[in-house]
């Protein structure tokens, strides 16, 4: 236990180290072999020493696997500075005596599984700068008491996942030089206390994923140094404060998901600095301004997705002055009108573009094909006309494209073979005509495959059933006929096979026993002919090696059904 009332010296320290080695684990003999008395402990590993008096005063350990608990004789170690104890998978509490450190300045200990409450000496100490808890398991409230708050120098505070519970001390106004402010991801409640107004040297202010409700303070709107803000996964209710656009420095605003209402305000649009803006899963509604695009000029990110928004997407044209816009998201909403052939013009970095689940009608722009660098495509559940343009098969990059849930017609193009990255392809519930083309089947990476509720027809195409990468293939409700051929068993990957509601003749293949990851299987409602009982299908498939309990859903011809 650390003393009190003693005088330290350097013997002490060694004591004190040697203590707290003492409690570690070591498995891979790192302190053992270089922490012994044979040297001098100001040049053991991690340690530093002050010159003049030749005491310790900072230990950093990083990224080693201690697996023990920090001993309370490190309170003996009166000059100590810094204590960085990061990522060294400890456990048990943090002593309450590294509270009563008269040097301290930083206090992290980052990445461990350490547990209990938080000190509340540590909310006392009028020499910490650092203090950085963050991604362990603490837990239980921080002390309410403003006579526990004395950090006058304290610029950073983390303590961002964990469990800590209880509402956020309104005392933390008083740490006037604070510039880091992270609680997020933990179980805090109550309210946002509107004196953290106070805090003018703040930058960084991260409260987003724990459970606080009530409104977001006006005065949140005096951080004007703010550069980061992030209030999302929580429970605000009322409107986004106006006063958040006039935050001169703002760069990060993250207010989603949480139950806010009313309009985007217009201030918004002179937070010029914005990189990052996310509004998702809230009650917003009105329109998204059309000027935007030039007010704005610097996101990088524009995430609206899961809201009320109205009107149509002229807006669009405006973003063609965000070049370096990665991603954008305005999906479950209620726009309408068409998408601009303007949404050409849009970034070249663009990644992601999801519209799905609005009432978007129109034609699929062909520019689309200019974005060349997007990977994520989703314009489902919209009232899109018109045929797929074959533009679109310029897009070589793009892994996921789905457009279900429209009014599209025509073929599908022949030309999606040259999207190599494609590994999901959506295209059910349209009104898309003709066969298969065969060249679906050399797109290699094609895991997911969705065309059922069409008008297609002709048989499956050899070559698709080749794509040894298929996880998921749905054909049905569609007029596809002809035989499952035996090389149905190269599909080695498959998870879901539904070929329903078509016009499929001949035997069920008993090489289907081969499909070993087959978890889903529907082959009702055709005209297959049955040679055998479904007990004779139970036999041979296990013949060939597949235990038919693996099969969550079974769904065969009634003519295979046992009475």
């Amino acid at each position: 236990m650390a003393t009190s009332g003693r005088i330290h010296t350097n013997f002490t320290d060694v004591e004190s180290l040697l203590s707290f080695k003492a409690q570690l684990g070591d498995p891979y003999g790192v302190l053992a072999a270089n922490w012994t008395t044979n040297t001098s402990f100001c040049n053991w590993v991690g340690i530093s020493c002050s010159h003049r008096h030749e005491r310790v005063t900072a230990i950093r350990l990083l990224h080693l696997p201690l697996d023990g608990t920090i001993s309370s004789h490190l309170g003996n170690l009166s000059f100590l500075s810094v204590l960085f104890l990061g990522n060294c998978s400890l456990t048990g509490p943090i002593p309450q005596v590294l509270g009563q450190l008269p040097r301290l300045k930083t206090l992290n200990l980052i990445y461990n599984i350490l547990s209990g409450p938080v000190p509340a000496s540590i909310f006392n100490m009028s020499s910490l700068i650092t203090l950085s808890l963050s991604y362990n398991n603490l837990i239980g409230p921080l002390p309410s008491n403003n006579s526990f708050f004395a950090l006058p120098r304290l610029e950073l505070i983390s303590l961002s996942f964990n469990q800590l519970t209880g509402e956020i001390p309104s005392a933390f106004a008083e740490c006037r030089a604070l510039q880091g402010f992270s609680l997020s991801s933990n179980e805090f409640t109550g309210t946002i206390p509107s004196e953290l107004g106070h805090l003018t040297n703040l930058t960084l202010l991260y409260l987003g994923t724990n459970q606080l409700t009530g409104t977001i303070p006006n005065s949140l709107g005096n951080l004007t140094k703010l550069t980061a803000l992030d209030l999302g996964e929580n429970l605000f209710e009322g409107v986004i404060p106006k006063e958040l656009g006039y935050l001169p420095n703002l760069e990060y605003l993250n207010l989603g998901p949480n139950r806010l209402t009313g309009a985007m305000p217009d201030s918004l649009l002179n937070a010029s600095t914005l990189t990052f803006l996310q509004l998702t899963f809230n009650n917003l509604t009105g329109s998204i301004p059309v000027r935007i695009g030039e007010s704005l000029p610097s996101l990088t990110r524009l995430l609206i997705n899961a809201n009320h928004f109205t009107g149509g997407l002229d807006f669009i044209t405006s973003l063609s002055n965000w070049r370096d816009l990665v991603f954008l998201d305005i999906t479950r909403n209620e726009f309408d009108g068409v998408l601009p052939h303007s949404i050409g013009n849009l970034s070249l970095n663009l990644y992601l573009f999801g519209a799905a689940q609005n009432n978007i009608e129109g034609e699929i722009p062909r520019t689309l094909g200019n974005l060349s660098s997007l990977v994520f495509l989703d314009l489902s559940v919209n009232e899109l006309v018109g045929k797929i343009p074959l533009d679109i098969a310029k897009l070589e990059k793009l892994q996921s494209m789905s457009l279900g849930s429209n009014k599209i017609g025509g073929p599908v193009p022949s030309k999606l073979n040259s999207m190599r990255s494609l590994g999901s392809l959506l295209l059910e519930e349209n009104k898309l005509i003709g066969p298969i083309p065969d060249s679906i089947g050399n797109i290699s990476r094609l895991q997911h495959l969705s065309l059922s509720s069409n008008r297609l027809s002709s048989t499956i195409p050899m070559n698709l059933w080749n794509s040894g990468n298929l996880i998921e293939l749905r054909l049905s409700r569609n007029s596809f006929h002809g035989e499952l051929p035996p090389q149905v068993r190269n599909l080695k990957a498959l998870d879901v096979l539904d070929l329903s509601v078509n016009k499929f003749s001949g035997n069920i293949p008993t090489v289907l026993g081969h499909l070993v990851m087959l978890a889903h299987l529907d082959f009702s409602r055709n005209s297959f002919q049955v040679t055998y009982t479904l007990n004779d299908l139970y036999q041979r498939v296990s013949e060939d090696y597949i235990l038919t309990s693996a099969w969550h859903t079974l769904v065969l011809p009634k003519d295979l059904a046992i009475s």
